[in-house]
């Protein structure tokens, strides 16, 4: 009997099921469901920006002139970047 509760108490304060070690699951856990959370608004910001660029002309024409310089033909470009 004292053998068994010897190991008993063994498993509740060192073993796989400690409180030492649901500890370490819980902030494990925690930190897991922030980064769920950050990876679902970032997917809900990209799920919009495709929205935009399949139903969005003027934004399209947008993302065309700030990311890749592009420019109509009436117009001139100006580069107002510092040497």
């Amino acid at each position: 009997m004292i053998i068994v509760s010897a190991s008993l108490a063994y498993d509740i304060l060192y073993g796989q099921f400690s409180f030492n070690e649901n500890k370490k699951i819980e902030s494990l856990i925690s930190k897991k469901e922030k980064e769920l959370i950050e990876i679902s608004d970032e997917n809900e910001s990209l799920k919009e920006e495709i929205s935009l660029l399949k139903n969005n002309d003027e934004y399209v024409e947008h993302i065309a002139r700030e990311n890749l310089g592009l420019i109509k033909e009436e117009e001139e470009y100006i580069n107002d970047e510092p040497e």
